[in-house]
């Protein structure tokens, strides 16, 4: 009964049902064609079965609360032809009420699922908003890790002759030999130093520090601590990163050096009385490493 095919154009009056995420059927409308482009209005129906043409509710037009939308229709303008997807149902000659409506790009099979998500507003609002925010933070990671390439750094066995001069807990020599070596070489340092800890910024090592691991089952894990594990494993210099860096178990226990962090910064105030104003291309801060954590 119902087939796109059958449609050869899109037309003012247009339904078409669109299937949503937890089986049911919603409902758009065609409130205007003009060839190229197609300014459609989702319906408030959603009902297991298909819509029958002469239902009056797919005259209406579904009213937005969710989140900000407080109260807009929901009506956009898209171009292109719908997919296949949605199954045409029939021509309804309404008088539409023309709203200014920004393009919202081409058709596609999400089209339509308005219906969904403001019934999932109001019956299911908690769970929505999370789902919602971990989508945005899953987002904001990939496009975070996108950006994560380190820039020049300093050589290899430069960066580990100035690690070679912190004395047990004490970075004032690093920091003099350091400061000798020019602005260039500090910001060269601190590239490093970022890359080293982005490096170890994994899950595996966060679940390899002792009572205060990383566990997805406890409600705390202390990320500024995790930071400074790793600060200690490139404090006892390269060979014992480059083993940690490889067996995640051999992470240290008890071990923190937070002192690291600031070993570029006073280097650079000491050699320039300035402060240090530098943005490494890798962030070290614990959740950066994408892979590490969630792709692993």
């Amino acid at each position: 009964m119902f087939n796109f095919k059958r449609k050869a154009r899109v037309s003012a009056g247009d339904i078409f049902a669109v299937g949503l995420p937890d089986g049911r059927y919603g409902a758009i409308r065609v409130m205007d064609h003009d060839g190229r482009s197609s300014m459609i209005a989702t319906t408030p129906y959603m009902d297991k079965a298909l819509p029958d043409i002469e239902n009056e509710i797919l005259k209406e037009t579904l009213v937005q609360n969710r989140f900000f939308f407080d109260g807009a229709p929901a009506v956009s303008r898209v171009d292109g032809k719908p997919p296949k997807e949605l199954i045409y149902i029939g021509n309804m000659k309404v008088k539409n009420k023309m709203i200014r409506t920004d393009y919202s790009g081409v058709w596609d099979k999400t089209t339509g699922i308005e219906a969904y998500y403001e019934w999932r507003w109001i019956h299911d609002r908690e769970n929505f908003e999370r789902e919602v925010r971990e989508d945005e933070e899953t987002m904001e990671r990939e496009a975070n890790a996108e950006n994560q390439k380190p820039k020049k750094m300093m050589k290899e066995e430069m960066f580990w002759d100035i690690i070679s001069f912190i004395d047990e807990e004490d970075t004032e020599p690093a920091v003099t030999a350091l400061a000798k070596l020019g602005v260039r070489s500090i910001k060269q340092f601190e590239e490093a130093l970022s890359y080293k800890l982005f490096q170890l910024d994994t899950m595996e090592h966060a679940r390899n520090i002792g009572i205060y691991s990383y566990d997805e089952t406890k409600d705390h894990f202390s990320v500024d601590l995790f930071l400074y594990f790793r600060c200690a494993v490139i404090a006892q210099g390269k060979e014992f990163f480059e083993s940690v860096l490889t067996d995640p178990a051999l992470m240290p226990k008890g071990d923190t050096f937070e002192p690291l962090l600031d070993l570029a910064a006073d280097a650079f105030e000491r050699r320039t009385g300035k402060d240090f104003d530098y943005d490494p291309g890798c962030d070290y801060e614990t959740f950066s490493n994408v892979k590490g954590w969630w792709k692993a």
